[in-house]
C-alpha cells in the first residue's frame, strides 16, 4: 500500500511541493501482521529525514491516535501525536520541511 502524497513546502527555499512517497510495514515484529506502520524518507535542507507513523501510543499499540517519530540525524530526534494518520502526514511533513 503505498500513498504517494505532494505537500506544499512551508520553507521559502524549497517553494516546489515536495512530492513525499508512503510505505506500509510492520509496525512491530513481535506481532507479524497486527499493526501497520506508515514510513517515508523526505529530503529536506540538505539531510535526509526518516520519518515513522504508529498506531497507539508506539509503546504497547493500544492508545488511540497516532505517533509520528522523525529522524533527522545528526542526533535530531523527535516525535508527535496525532489523532488520525492524515494528520500525522501532514504535519510531520510540514515540521520536516519548517
Amino acid at each position: 500500500m503505498t500513498d504517494t502524497t505532494s505537500h506544499a513546502s512551508a520553507a521559502p527555499t524549497t517553494p516546489d511541493p515536495t512530492p513525499v512517497e508512503w510505505h506500509a510495514v510492520d509496525a512491530d515484529d513481535r506481532w507479524p501482521g497486527r499493526w501497520t506502520a506508515h514510513t517515508a524518507s523526505v529530503h529536506a535542507h540538505g539531510r535526509i529525514y526518516l520519518i515513522r507513523i504508529t498506531p497507539g501510543d508506539c509503546a504497547t499499540y493500544l492508545a488511540p491516535g497516532f505517533y509520528a517519530d522523525i529522524d533527522g540525524g545528526y542526533g535530531q530526534r523527535w516525535g508527535m501525536r496525532t489523532a488520525t494518520l492524515d494528520e500525522a502526514k501532514r504535519r510531520a511533513v510540514e515540521d520536516v520541511l519548517r
